[in-house]
């Protein structure tokens, strides 16, 4: 007697399952903003250089973007600390500004900055880079996050550089943008949500909320940025308005760009914390004793960011270890048809009225009996 075939497919005994196959890891670099402490991401990039730490994928704000997109481009960190050493320099610093005359939307246009970048790595586009790229703006219109994964690279840096009443706003598109470091300063979740990323590493140069909770941090970062802000290379054109008296200075401490910069600060440190925390290894380099413009410390800050990433460099490596290629088990997984296929015969098999079982029957009339053999 035949058994239905669907009970011989329920009894079959089923094949052992393949090996899933194994490939190296996507990971991402999530690079936070800071002004001249993101110098400390070229220390980082160094580390993770050294110990042959592939990254597939790198998001930046502000001077994050900045550093993220020279490292994108195939910039090494050799280069670029080099690069840094320039900037350091004070009047190569005064090279670099582009006062915007009347004052009004900020005071610098940046122009400078984007046309230094250019003569490093020319004019390309995101999609051309040697490595995934992303960089994080403010849209001033919505309020929401500008994400540029494609398009001109330079704008797209131009943009997320444009900090708050110091550099112009930038419109892109139509649209006005400023420093992405307000609304994401250590983007971490556009590597989760624009590439295919399994890991992300997160640097941020924000102060922590564990610094908030000292009293002591709060106080060092109150009393010596004040102090180091004097020595910094960007003094010399907060000396232009010296003249002018606390009254009218703008920078002046409790002035309006100084109160807009601290409130900035203020909102930063929470999502920062928010970020990190989604983060599969968060780099800390926190330099709570430096104001954002001393580009001149540029070796304090790679040290730092050097020193901070070695201290984690064997949770990094773990990253690093083969993962299952969930790409390809997924394409196994989806073949609806083969299920639908054995479900529509089922049905074929347990209804006797079925166009197959009358097929079947009606073959059956037709079979030649086999008469018995003559002895």
């Amino acid at each position: 007697m035949k058994l239905p075939s669907f009970i011989s497919k329920i009894f079959k005994p089923e094949s052992t399952p393949p090996e899933p196959k194994m490939r190296q890891p996507r990971i991402g670099l999530a690079l936070g903003c800071g002004g001249a402490k993101a110098l400390v991401h070229m220390g980082v990039l160094k580390v993770l250089e050294d110990h042959d730490i592939p990254i597939h994928a790198v998001s930046g704000c502000s001077m994050g973007a900045y550093v993220g997109a020279l490292w994108a481009s195939g910039v090494s960190a050799d280069k670029m600390i080099h690069l840094a050493a320039e900037m350091g320099d004070k009047d190569s610093f005064k090279k670099l500004a582009d006062p915007a005359v009347p004052p009004i939307k900020g005071l610098f246009y940046g122009h400078k900055i984007k046309d230094h970048l250019e003569a490093t790595i020319g004019n390309p586009k995101i999609e051309e880079l040697d490595r995934n790229f992303i960089a994080i703006a403010a849209n001033l219109e919505n309020y929401q996050r500008v994400v540029f994964d494609s398009g001109n690279l330079l704008e797209a840096v131009h943009a997320s550089c444009a900090m708050p009443g110091i550099i112009v706003p930038v419109e892109v598109n139509g649209v006005r943008c400023v420093d992405g470091g307000v609304v994401d300063p250590v983007p971490v979740n556009v590597l989760k949500k624009y590439t295919d990323v399994d890991y992300v590493i997160a640097i941020s140069t924000t102060p922590t909320l564990h610094d908030l909770d000292s009293d002591e941090a709060v106080e060092a970062i109150v009393v010596e940025v004040a102090e180091n802000e004097a020595e910094s290379a960007g003094a010399w054109f907060k000396s232009k308005f010296s003249s002018l008296g606390k009254k009218y200075n703008p920078i002046a401490k409790g002035n309006m760009l100084d109160t807009l910069r601290r409130s900035l600060k203020a909102s930063q440190i929470r999502i920062a914390h928010d970020a990190c925390r989604k983060a599969d290894v968060a780099v800390f380099p926190v330099c709570n004793d430096s104001a954002w413009d001393e580009y001149e410390r540029y070796e304090h800050f790679i040290s730092l960011g050097a020193k901070e990433t070695l201290a984690v460099i064997d949770k990094i490596k773990t990253l690093t270890e083969p993962v299952e290629d969930h790409d390809e088990v997924k394409e196994k997984m989806e073949e609806p048809a083969i299920v639908e296929k054995v479900d529509q015969e089922l049905d074929q098999e347990l209804d006797p009225n079925s166009d197959q079982n009358k097929k079947e029957e009606n073959e059956q009339k037709d079979e030649p009996k086999t008469l018995p053999s003559e002895s």
